[in-house]
């Protein structure tokens, strides 16, 4: 098994409290309002916490669109997560899961900062090819950025 190690950063002027509750705990409800087509279907098995799961079904003819998600670690105080992605086709054949570790920290200005770490398990020696990643990378901004719009209007 291979491993990749990839890290996103985003600053934002949201403080690290609403920026981890409007990413981590409010997220899906916020996407169905201001986004409702993000997502096709979610289904959730759990309360939210360590071993939630969801099912998650994205619009056809998007790249990806299914994938399982298991939530391994929460810390609202600490403000983290830590997440798997362990099935779907969001795994493309080559990968076994994808760890994710979500911290949002504060800024001396007010605002926040959050770094993703993306840990990707690949089967034999793979390798995730850099168009995925920045793909990836590119997602995870749009959401972030469709979420702190949302925070500072509300």
């Amino acid at each position: 098994m291979g491993v990749q190690k990839h890290v996103l950063e985003i600053t934002s002027s949201v403080s690290a409290e609403k920026m981890f509750q409007g990413l981590v705990i409010d997220m899906y409800s916020i996407l169905a309002k201001v986004a409702p087509g993000a997502y096709k279907h979610v289904e959730t098995i759990g309360d939210g916490g360590a071993g939630t799961i969801k099912h998650i079904t994205l619009p056809d003819g998007a790249p990806i669109t299914t994938m399982t998600v298991r939530t391994d670690a929460i810390d609202k105080k600490a403000r983290t997560l830590d997440y798997s992605a362990i099935g779907g086709d969001i795994l493309m054949g080559f990968l076994d899961k994808i760890e994710n570790h979500v911290v949002v920290v504060p800024n001396a200005d007010g605002g926040s900062t959050t770094t993703t770490t993306a840990i990707y398990h690949t089967k034999g020696d793979a390798v995730v090819p850099e168009e995925n990643i920045k793909y990836a990378d590119q997602q995870n901004t749009l959401l972030f950025k469709v979420v702190e719009a949302y925070v500072i209007a509300n």
